[in-house]
C-alpha cells in the first residue's frame, strides 16, 4: 500500500462548478486506479509470457496479490498487434485438389 500526501487547491473564482483541485499523480498512477503503472504494466508482461494459472503463480511469489483472470484481463485490454501486409501469397494444395 502506497501512503501519498496530496495538495488541494481551492478555487478563488465563483462560477467555477469544482471548488477544490487535487495534484495529480500522472506518473504514478491514473485517476480511479486500482494499480500503479509500474505493476500494471508488470502484470502485462507476466500475463503475456505466461498466462492463465501458471501466471499467477509467479506474482504470489513476487508479493503481488493479483489472481489469474487479473492477468488475463490485463492482456485482453492490450490493443492488438499491427499486422503487415503480406508479402508472399500461397496457394492452398488441399483447395486446388478439392475442385479437381
Amino acid at each position: 500500500m502506497i501512503l501519498s500526501t496530496v495538495r488541494r487547491f481551492i478555487c478563488g473564482s465563483a462560477d467555477c462548478s469544482r471548488r477544490t483541485f487535487a495534484e495529480p499523480f500522472a506518473q504514478l498512477t491514473a485517476p480511479y486506479a486500482r494499480f500503479t503503472s509500474w505493476l500494471n504494466r508488470t502484470l502485462e508482461r507476466i500475463g503475456l509470457a505466461l498466462a492463465g494459472r501458471s501466471g499467477s503463480r509467479l506474482p504470489v511469489q513476487l508479493g503481488f496479490d493479483a489472481g489469474r483472470m487479473t492477468l488475463l484481463r490485463r492482456v485482453m485490454a492490450l490493443p492488438d498487434p499491427q499486422s503487415s501486409t503480406p508479402r508472399v501469397l500461397g496457394v492452398d494444395d488441399f483447395a486446388t485438389r478439392r475442385g479437381s
